[in-house]
């Protein structure tokens, strides 16, 4: 099921959108739930991200948040240089 959402936006926003949306070859609406997404997708990983940096979550938890798996969680904060309580050659040996 789906739902409309209303929302204002800027002209520059608007035109912005319009311009990507005709490189991509896809309408306003289209490029919006495109970007949406990813946007949602990044959002959930900040989060997830940030809570265990200050320790307010597990690293199975923050996995969950983040939408992904734990080896692809552990992968992305040592892309960003954040140490874990947990290697990824730890977390494959419990496979």
């Amino acid at each position: 099921m789906t739902e409309q959402m209303n929302l204002r936006l800027d002209k520059s926003l608007i035109k912005e959108f319009e311009d990507l949306a005709k490189e991509e070859n896809l309408n306003r609406a289209a490029l919006f739930k495109k970007v949406l997404v990813e946007g949602i997708k990044n959002e959930r990983l900040n989060v997830a991200i940030q809570k265990y940096v200050l320790k307010k979550i597990s690293i199975e938890k923050a996995s969950q948040i983040a939408g992904v798996s734990i080896y692809n969680f552990i992968e992305t904060l040592s892309k960003y240089q954040i140490s874990t309580s947990m290697t990824v050659d730890e977390y494959r040996s419990l496979l």
